[in-house]
């Protein structure tokens, strides 16, 4: 039971305060959004959640087709994605 509890505090988080917190500063067309692997960052409401706002260009997740980069010593996300 509580593995379902937390892919929904996950998506209540993004859909209750973060999406509306960046709306209403008007800047959500220009983040670009990171997110772990961890799996109640790809349950599907999150994933459904986040393609609806950030569109797939946007997510960079193992799900999405922004992959994290490889794991390297020698490149950071802002290096693999700026």
């Amino acid at each position: 039971m509580e593995s379902k509890l937390v892919p929904s505090r996950c998506h209540d988080m993004l859909r209750n305060f973060i999406i509306p917190q960046l709306q209403q500063r008007g800047c959500l067309q220009d983040i670009i959004f990171m997110q772990d692997s961890a799996p109640l960052h790809i349950d599907r409401h999150v994933k459904q959640l986040l393609r609806q706002h950030f569109t797939d260009a946007l997510v960079i997740n193992r799900h999405f087709p922004k992959a994290w980069p490889p794991l390297s010593p020698d490149t950071s996300p802002c290096d693999f994605w700026l």
